[in-house]
This record gives C-alpha cells, sequence and structure tokens, in this order.
C-alpha cells in the first residue's frame, strides 16, 4: 500500500475531458467515481483528504481490504482539478442491484455491511450509510464499494444508518422469510424501501398475528433509538453484533425440493439418452474453440438443466425470472465454488435504465453484457409472450459483445408439422429460416451448429 505522504511529491493531472463521472456518483460530499482508461477512480475532494490519509497511513483501509469488507482502494500520484487526492479501485466487472438478487444474495451483503460496521466500530469510526446499493457482488461473493461513507464515530450514541439498513436490508429479508419476497424486491427500489408498517401488515396478513407479538420478531423490529450510552466505540460492536445474529437467523425460503422435482422433470423430458449427452458436448465444444472471457446465460427450461454441465471453468452472469432457480443456482456457485453469477433478471422485460442519464440505475443491457451470449430454450418462450422475431433478435443483440448461442425448437413442446424440430404452439408459428432472416439484420454471420428432430436447431450467431 503507498502512503499519501509518499506520492505528494509528484502529481499527474488527468485532463478531464478524459474521465467520465460515474452516473450513480453525484450526491457524495466527499468524492466522486469517474473512470479513466477503462479503469475505476475517486476524486476525494479536500476538506475530506486528511481522514482518508490517515486511513491509509494507519493501514486500516488495507486491514478491510484483507478482510474482503471494502473493495481494494489505493491512493494514486494523480491529480483532477477540484480534488485533493485520487484513489484507484478494483473494478467490479457486473453492477447489479438489490432487486436482481435472490433472498440468499440479499441476506449475505446485509451481513457484509453489518461486518464492516462492526470492523470500523473498533476504530472508533462510522458508516454513514448502508445502503445495500453500495454493495456489489462478484463471483468472490459480496463487497462494499463506497469507500467514502466510512467517517468518524465522533460523539455519535447510536449508528447513524441504522434505519436505512433496516429499511434496505432487514425488513426486506423480514418479509422475504415470510414467503412475500417478490413484494420485498418490488419495493426495494422505491426511495424508502421497505417501511416497517408495511412489514406489520403484510407479514400480519400472512400467518398468525401472534407471530410479531414474539421476542424473537419484535427485537428486530424494535429501532435502535434506545439509549445505549455516549461511547459508541464500546457500545456500539455489541448493538451490531446483535443485529448481525438477528439478520444471520432469519429462515429464508427452499426451493431445494421444488428444483429437485424440476431437474427430473427435465431429465424425464429428454427424448433419449444419446440427446441427453450430446447437448452439452456441442455446447462444449463450440466454448472451447471460441474461448469468451465471459458468458451471459439466458437459458429456459430442459435444454439449460441438460447444458450446465458445459459452462463450468468459464466466468458466466445467469439471469432469470424465477426465484428458485437464481437461488439454487447462487447456493451451488457458493457451495463448490463456481464462477456463476446469478440475477432475477427478465429477458422478456430487463431491468431499465432510471433516471436522469442513468443516475438511478442502469439498463440490464448495457451492465450485463458478455462476449457471448447462450440462449438455449428461450424463443419459444419469448414467441409465446408475444415478442416478435426482430424483438427477440434485437434483445439477444444488445446483451452480446461478440457472439450468440440460440437455440429454436429446442423447448421440447413440438407438434406434428411440416419441420418436426419446430414447436408449433399456434397458427403461423414462424419458421427457423424467418428467425435467421431477423438475426443477419443484427449479426454479420449466422449459422447452424446442431439441427435434431428432437432437440430443435442450434444456432451460433457473430456479429
Amino acid at each position: 500500500m503507498v502512503a499519501r505522504k509518499q506520492i505528494e511529491r509528484e502529481r499527474v493531472p488527468i485532463p478531464m475531458h478524459e474521465l467520465a463521472f460515474h452516473p450513480h456518483s453525484f450526491a457524495d460530499d466527499a468524492g466522486r467515481l469517474f473512470s479513466w482508461n477503462d479503469r475505476l477512480w475517486r476524486g476525494i475532494n479536500y476538506t475530506q483528504a486528511p481522514f482518508f490519509d490517515k486511513l491509509f497511513d494507519e493501514g486500516i483501509v488495507e486491514d478491510l481490504v484483507k478482510k474482503k469488507l471494502l473493495i481494494e482502494s489505493e491512493p494514486t500520484d494523480l491529480a483532477v482539478d477540484g480534488y485533493a487526492m485520487v484513489i484507484v479501485h478494483r473494478s467490479v466487472p457486473y453492477i447489479s442491484y438489490p432487486h436482481e438478487w435472490c433472498a440468499a444474495m440479499l441476506k449475505d451483503a446485509a451481513l457484509t455491511i453489518l461486518d464492516l460496521a462492526i470492523e470500523l466500530a473498533e476504530h472508533d469510526l462510522v458508516l454513514r450509510d448502508a445502503h445495500p446499493w453500495n454493495v456489489l457482488v462478484d463471483w468472490s461473493g459480496p463487497v462494499w464499494v463506497d469507500l467514502t461513507s466510512i467517517a468518524p464515530a465522533g460523539d455519535q450514541s447510536a449508528w447513524p444508518a441504522y434505519d436505512e439498513f433496516c429499511r434496505f436490508c432487514y425488513y426486506p429479508l423480514i418479509l422475504m422469510s415470510q414467503g412475500q419476497e417478490r413484494i420485498a424486491r418490488s419495493l426495494l427500489p422505491e426511495y424508502e424501501g421497505v417501511l416497517r408498517s408495511e412489514v406489520l401488515a403484510l407479514v400480519r396478513g400472512s400467518g398468525p398475528s401472534r407471530f410479531l407479538i414474539s421476542k424473537a420478531l419484535q427485537r428486530p423490529l424494535n429501532s435502535i433509538r434506545s439509549v445505549f450510552g455516549k461511547n459508541l466505540n464500546r457500545q456500539a460492536p455489541a448493538f451490531l453484533e446483535r443485529a448481525r445474529r438477528a439478520v444471520e437467523a432469519l429462515q429464508l425460503p427452499s426451493y431445494r425440493e421444488r428444483d429437485r422435482r424440476r431437474r427430473l422433470e427435465s431429465m424425464a423430458s429428454t427424448s433419449t439418452e444419446a440427446e441427453w449427452t450430446t447437448r452439452p458436448l456441442t455446447l462444449r465444444k463450440i466454448l472451447t474453440e471460441l474461448k469468451p472471457e465471459t458468458i451471459l446465460d439466458l437459458s429456459r427450461g430442459p435444454t439449460w438443466t441438460s447444458t450446465v454441465p458445459a459452462i463450468m471453468g468459464f466466468k458466466v452472469v445467469s439471469i432469470d425470472p424465477d426465484p428458485a432457480r437464481i437461488t439454487a443456482l447462487y447456493e451451488t456457485s457458493r457451495r463448490k465454488d463456481l464462477s456463476i453469477l446469478p440475477f432475477i433478471v427478465d429477458f422478456l422485460k430487463p431491468t431499465p435504465s432510471v433516471g436522469y442519464s442513468n443516475h438511478y440505475s442502469i439498463g440490464a443491457t448495457e451492465r450485463l453484457q458478455c462476449d457471448m451470449v447462450l440462449a438455449l430454450g428461450l424463443t419459444q418462450i419469448a414467441l409465446e409472450n408475444h415478442l416478435t422475431l426482430d424483438l427477440i433478435a434485437e434483445g439477444l443483440a444488445s446483451f452480446t459483445k461478440r457472439w450468440l448461442v440460440v437455440g429454436f425448437g429446442d423447448e421440447k413442446k413440438a407438434h406434428a408439422g411440416k419441420d418436426a424440430c419446430v414447436p408449433r404452439s399456434f397458427p403461423g408459428y414462424p419458421s427457423v429460416e424467418d428467425f435467421i432472416g431477423a438475426l443477419r439484420r443484427r449479426f454479420s454471420e449466422v449459422s447452424v451448429v446442431s439441427s435434431s428432430s428432437q432437440s430443435g436447431v442450434w444456432l451460433l450467431c457473430k456479429k
């Protein structure tokens, strides 16, 4: 770690016209994020620079980074007009938002926030906010990314971010633990998050009223505003530890039995053992030859289940609107240490850009682009939800940087017809040729890589 004092003598200016400020970084009074030369940097204001200089000099930042509680951050010899110091951060490759996480991922993020707050309290420091939007998840797990949220504790007698932590972490997790996951995720993007009154109303309506009167749930719903004394360094860690135990104790919904039944149904729907073996081998061959650095998996249904082994060993982002599948994939990824990032995003209506110049959220098609997109078992689902072939092709092209592997007629719902491999769920169902035509308007090359009367056609497209 390079201390600020060692680099004070030589500062290299970054021309303002070469940097691009991050759309989410506009309200921080301590500094601002920007990108330059494909890296992520943070300018620190003059009034805050001495404090952060001290954090680096005393090794506090380095210690938090080693404990995987804070994103990798180092002071630099660069200079930007209006800022006293410039810090470089490790870039997390894919930005995701809390309403795109399964319950288990939100719980891990909440525990990370509390672990960081506990660690800071030992140094007489505090997190000024506890918003999970300041947590990003990559293949190594959740990590706090907002360095300038760290502040001196001073004489505060309570954690100032407690209410925010409850509204955006604690209360949503309580709702999720009571089977209200869809409602919790819908409220997360709201400015107020999930209110205590909403938790009380929703959970009382879903079970015995005495459940909320029990001490076990009354404690997490009580505020920190009770007197803990003036010495935060002595009192806060104990409170934060209690809060951590309460979050850890929340029992989230288990989808294991449902996931097991779906796997069995998927296996049963595969026509032959040869089909079951050939499909992942075909996909593995494509991946081995093209060597994409990152893969976005949009696949659905039985076809997706049979091809999972082929993507092992690659860096994969997997999106699906089904919390059960994303939860199972997240738990498997953690357990087996796989490079798979699963998010609850629907290809039919991906997370849009919100706010002026993306200031509140960046659209999924911009954030989650990968070298290759896999879309197996997806086309018929999109057609049945009234997307045209042009819309499907546009959506697939917007997510991929280079390649696309897409299936047509691989949903195992084939009906009798002129082309046995093409499902015909309704009159006027389009042909493979129609789909190829739509793809060729957005890809320079489209070729058939696999064709079967049972598993449909697989197409490889290149931009």
